[in-house]
């Protein structure tokens, strides 16, 4: 895999102009830029996105904790959120809490150190969760009542509702 030092290193120029040319930063020579762009290019240079998230201070990454991904109905809901976190530019993490309040409220814990930007909890049983988790939180997290018993439209309309509402407070 090659890097951005790498390519500095090949192509001579210092790493702050390769930055700067695959970041297509304007201050820089156009045909520079070209040359540099056109070298990633043909190496299939991959931005590093723990770099990027280090230097930016965000993962880039939403925690979702569902009760369990191996049954249809919440694999589902699985798909549709990660459908949105990717056209916002979010990978997503994904944690099974087994229908269990205190395992969701584990996986917040675990999480709540900046490794993810928010986290969307999926609850079986919304109340108990929302009674069992209040700690101070680092990341914005949102949740929303899961059954099976849902209209899956509707449940998916809740998640697109709480994924914008989590975004906002992200960005």
């Amino acid at each position: 895999m090659i890097t951005l030092k790498k390519i500095s290193h090949l192509t001579g120029f210092s790493v702050s102009t390769v930055s700067k040319a695959l970041n297509n930063k304007q201050d820089i020579n156009v045909e520079t830029k070209k040359r540099i762009q056109e070298f990633a290019y043909q190496r299939n240079y991959v931005p590093n996105k723990n770099a990027i998230s280090l230097r930016k201070s965000k993962s880039f990454i939403i925690a979702v904790i569902l009760p369990q991904v191996n049954d249809a109905f919440y694999s589902e809901t699985l798909c549709n959120i990660q459908k949105m976190a990717s056209k916002s530019g979010y990978r997503i993490m994904f944690f099974q809490s087994f229908e269990s309040t205190a395992k969701e409220v584990v996986y917040l814990d675990e999480i709540n150190d900046g490794s993810v930007d928010g986290a969307i909890v999926l609850s079986t049983n919304r109340n108990e969760f929302k009674a069992n988790y209040n700690k101070i939180n680092t990341i914005p997290i949102e949740s929303v009542q899961i059954t099976k018993s849902q209209n899956l439209d509707v449940l998916k309309a809740d998640c697109m509702a709480i994924f914008g509402n989590l975004l906002n407070q992200i960005n």
